[in-house]
């Protein structure tokens, strides 16, 4: 089997090697991760000139993309120029777009996909060992960090991993399978560890549809009772021994409503009033405290009450971020390609038999846009992760051309 390993990798050309690597240390090591991110985009089109293939036609998710690109420059230019305040922000989402976009035009067949997707997850897992057992009272991955942020990360391989495990189960090795299984079951209950009401509620959520269309999809009634006896099994376990998590959704603050975050939201706000077109730039947030924002909320709601308000690294929500840090500009185009990616799972979903693919995809969009209400989702590693994801998707969807457009 090791031999085989072997031969499979030797087979492979530079980019797919510089993408596995990327996805071996994304959880656990920043330097590498950024260096490895960077080989892949320059490989892709190092190999793509050599063998005049670009990955296919251009399309209208190749415009979004773009657009992407060239606002965050220009929202970058305007953080300089008009607040004075650095662009350093904007390297981040160059990033993944670029890897998520080459990802897109690499024409991976499914071994391939199939081989990264375990990749990523088995590297999820393995850094975990060293939360385990450093002392701490709290989950994080090395690179990732704070336990919110590690949750969203792990959620995002248990998708992965249960996606693939119920989808393509017949098509993987042994091995393959019991590593999965094994994984899915690991990354469920460390999600839930972390204490994270979000993560373990999306991870509930997205499960549940999941098995449900897994009935409907298999129609084979052995399948749909070992559903029905799993998620039986696990909603006893759960009222017999809750987890901590259970007790945090019971007891703790409105996650929408009257809490914390909604006073950072209301901050959000204002600030976002500062320069609602192009924003102040991405990872600026933190410099616009009480003072900043004074003026305008005097001017709403004639006098400013500082208790209402509370200033934070980052906006603790994904669309916040982006019309804070990018401004309508980047907003709209934020918003078209999610709208983009919609319609292209959809399409996905309707001209393959590649579930899933269709349902990491899904339970990505449910992650970064779900959560993203009550954290940022959309940056950094689960960025990576997410966007590595959806450039399956999209490759996938260019095989159907000019029809799909």
């Amino acid at each position: 089997m090791i031999q085989n390993f072997i031969n499979y990798i030797k087979e492979q050309d530079a980019k797919f090697i510089f993408l596995v690597l990327m996805l071996i240390v994304l959880p656990s090591l920043e330097a590498p991760k950024n260096l490895f991110a960077v080989l892949f985009v320059i490989s892709w089109v190092f190999i793509s000139k050599r063998e005049k293939s670009w990955g296919g036609e251009w399309m209208l998710i190749d415009t979004i993309l773009l657009l992407w690109i060239v606002a965050d420059v220009v929202v970058g230019v305007n953080a300089i120029i008009a607040h004075e305040l650095p662009a350093n922000g904007s390297k981040d989402i160059i990033k993944f777009i670029l890897v998520g976009w080459a990802v897109s035009r690499s024409s991976f067949d499914t071994r391939q996909m199939i081989f990264l997707i375990v990749t990523a997850v088995i590297f999820s897992i393995i850094p975990l060992v060293e939360s385990y057992t450093n002392g701490k009272h709290y989950i994080e991955l090395n690179s990732v960090g704070h336990v919110n942020h590690t949750a969203i990360y792990l959620l995002t391989a248990y998708i992965l991993s249960i996606s693939l495990i119920i989808f393509n189960f017949s098509n993987m090795s042994n091995a393959q399978r019991f590593v999965l299984t094994i994984s899915t079951i690991i990354l469920a209950y460390v999600v839930v560890d972390t204490n994270s009401r979000a993560a373990s509620g999306m991870l509930v959520m997205f499960s549940l549809m999941l098995l449900l269309y897994a009935i409907y999809y298999y129609k084979n009634n052995i399948l749909t009772m070992a559903i029905i006896m799993l998620i039986s099994l696990t909603a006893l376990l759960v009222a017999n021994n809750p987890p901590q998590v259970v007790n945090k959704f019971i007891n703790g603050t409105n996650l929408i409503g009257d809490s914390p975050r909604e006073k950072i939201r209301a901050h959000s706000y204002y600030v976002f009033r500062i320069s609602p077109v192009l924003g102040v730039g991405f990872g600026n947030y933190v410099h616009f405290g009480h003072d900043e924002i004074k003026d305008f909320v005097i001017s709403d709601k004639g006098v400013y009450d500082s208790s209402k308000f509370i200033p934070s690294a980052h906006p603790h929500n994904v669309f916040y971020t982006y019309l804070i840090s990018g401004g309508l500009i980047m907003f709209s185009v934020f918003v078209l390609f999610w709208l983009k990616i919609l319609q292209i799972i959809y399409s996905v979903h309707k001209n393959s038999n590649e579930k899933f693919l269709v349902f990491s995809g899904i339970g990505v969009v449910m992650t970064v846009l779900g959560i993203g209400y009550v954290n940022t989702t959309l940056a950094h590693e689960h960025a990576l992760l997410a966007m590595f994801v959806l450039g399956l998707i999209v490759s996938k969807y260019r095989e159907f051309g000019q029809n799909l457009k």
